[in-house]
């Protein structure tokens, strides 16, 4: 079976979802449907307290693709996509445009899959005259839920419009928009664990001239409807982060990986953030930021161990150390290093002795790359759908990547993790 996973291509290794599941014996979660929806929940799975190796199957390409179902006419750039398994099926959100941008043509595309996506069916179509990013998939209490966050049309603007949500009553029929946030939230990550949703955003997106004005909250929910704050107010961190991942350890706590992009007093980069399995709401963040940003993240569990799946720049740290030039000053020339330069999409792992984000290895990524979506499938092995730019734009810029014709590829890949 390792064998296969290392050296056969996606497809022709799943055949289908029924077939992978009954050999990987997992445990199903009753909010998901029947026995062809594998949990995503750590807690749900037994792994044996030894050391493992990551491995990656080959890429399997998505969009665009022959196989997609009539009405879904993907553009030159595809991103932003999410992957979840509900009621026997892998469904897919993403978003396609001519480029990385906004426009007033951007839409985003729902389809569903049996077969791990060697066929797919048409669900649903957003397309508002305007961008729309972030979407976010929870199934909970037999419903399946897509959020997305509404922006606006400008190009060389990032203007959250509020956060929305539809709800899926059956193949190809979902319920009206219902604005859930306002315009000045962005909804990041939602996770279902311990039969709750918990859910990060970040608020107060402005690229002013002033520094920490973010504020990320943390929420949870019994049904993925209605949210509460953790901690007071639900605000965990004021400062120069937006985008959180996080996860659970075996005992509860929470550990967090931000993206400090703004900056703030304790820099640019990121923090590895922890909160103690009783006080969820009080993060524990280092004073001094991680120079290293990770874009995009997304965290998992297996067994003990927690990993990060981010984009990564292989030429060095965002955070260069020019202390000595004005904020402002640190700001602009950092962010045009790093759009300037080549990027790729990685896997890491958390060292939680050390509160450290170690590199292990990088996916196929190359360009504008990096909006990593991943689903569990058994006790070892993971589901990741990922966008890139053409694997030969090897040495293209990130922006480079954002504004070429040949535009982004979304993929599927499968991380196993094999004892050593």
């Amino acid at each position: 079976m390792s064998t296969m996973v290392k050296h056969l291509k996606l497809l022709a290794y799943f055949g289908s979802v029924v077939m992978l599941l009954s050999l990987a014996g997992c445990d199903d979660d009753p909010d998901l449907g029947p026995s062809s929806s594998p949990s995503d929940d750590p807690s749900h799975y037994t792994v044996p307290d030894k050391a493992y190796t990551p491995v990656l199957s080959k890429p399997v390409w998505v969009v665009p693709g022959d196989n997609l179902p009539a009405g879904v006419v993907p553009a030159a750039a595809n991103n932003n996509v999410e992957i979840i398994f509900f009621n026997g099926r892998l469904f897919m959100a993403w978003r396609t445009n001519k480029t990385h941008f906004a426009s007033a043509d951007v839409k985003m595309y729902v389809v569903s899959s049996d077969d791990l996506g060697k066929t797919w069916r048409f669900e649903h179509e957003i397309a508002i005259g305007t961008d729309v990013r972030e979407p976010r998939f929870v199934g909970i209490k037999g419903r399946l839920l897509l959020y997305y966050v509404k922006l606006g049309k400008i190009p060389t603007a990032f203007t959250p419009l509020g956060v929305y949500r539809i709800e899926y009553l059956g193949p190809g029929s979902w319920s009206p928009p219902v604005q859930t946030a306002d315009a000045n939230e962005v909804l990041w990550r939602l996770k279902k664990r311990n039969g709750l949703v918990w859910m990060t955003s970040y608020r107060g997106l402005d690229y002013g001239p002033s520094a920490g004005e973010l504020e990320v909250l943390f929420q949870r929910s019994s049904d993925g409807l209605t949210f509460e704050p953790l901690g007071g107010d639900g605000v965990v961190y004021k400062g120069g982060v937006s985008e959180v991942a996080f996860e659970f350890d075996e005992t509860g706590a929470l550990w967090a990986v931000t993206r400090n992009e703004d900056g703030d007093a304790s820099g640019f980069g990121s923090h590895l953030c922890t909160a103690k399995a009783g006080d969820l709401g009080n993060w524990d963040c280092p004073k001094k930021s991680d120079p290293y940003r990770y874009d995009s993240p997304w965290m998992i569990r297996h067994g003990r161990d927690l990993y990060l799946v981010a984009r990564r720049d292989p030429n060095g740290p965002f955070d260069q150390g020019d202390d000595a030039l004005p904020f402002e000053q640190r700001k602009a020339k950092y962010l045009s290093a790093y759009s300037t330069s080549t990027k790729r999409t990685a896997l890491y792992k958390i060292d939680r002795d050390n509160k450290k984000v170690v590199h292990l290895l990088d996916l196929p990524s190359a360009g504008d790359n990096a909006f990593p979506s991943v689903r569990r499938l058994d006790a070892h092995r993971f589901l990741i759908a990922n966008y890139t730019s053409p694997l030969e734009m090897t040495e293209a810029s990130w922006i480079d990547g954002q504004i070429a014709q040949q535009g982004t590829q979304l993929y599927f890949i499968m991380l196993t993790f094999e004892p050593q």
